[in-house]
């Protein structure tokens, strides 16, 4: 006969998040999302990768004058990521 195995699943969704490498891939999904977002269909077509390591979103451009336009707003678009996900997260963008 089988045991009972039944767990809420908001009971399991909170221990797994409490794993800090879990949360921490999360975060940067979230991040990488928010910015997807910020940055819309029309300029999602210059970038060709994006990915976040140790703390800093780094991100691949086709264009050289559209990365001397986002390293405009550089500043801008780091502060509304981190508000975004409501905390400090990201430290730094790098555009290459």
């Amino acid at each position: 006969m089988r045991g009972k195995n039944t767990h809420n699943v908001g009971d399991i969704i909170r221990k797994l998040m409490k794993n800090p490498k879990l949360a921490g891939k999360l975060d940067e999904l979230d991040a990488i999302a928010i910015w997807d977002d910020l940055m819309g269909d029309a300029l999602m077509k210059f970038i060709i990768d994006r990915k976040i390591y140790k703390g800093t979103l780094y991100v691949k451009l086709k264009s050289a004058p559209m990365r001397n336009e986002l390293s405009y707003k550089k500043t801008e678009l780091l502060q509304q990521i981190n508000k975004r996900l409501g905390k400090p997260f990201l430290k730094d963008i790098i555009l290459k």
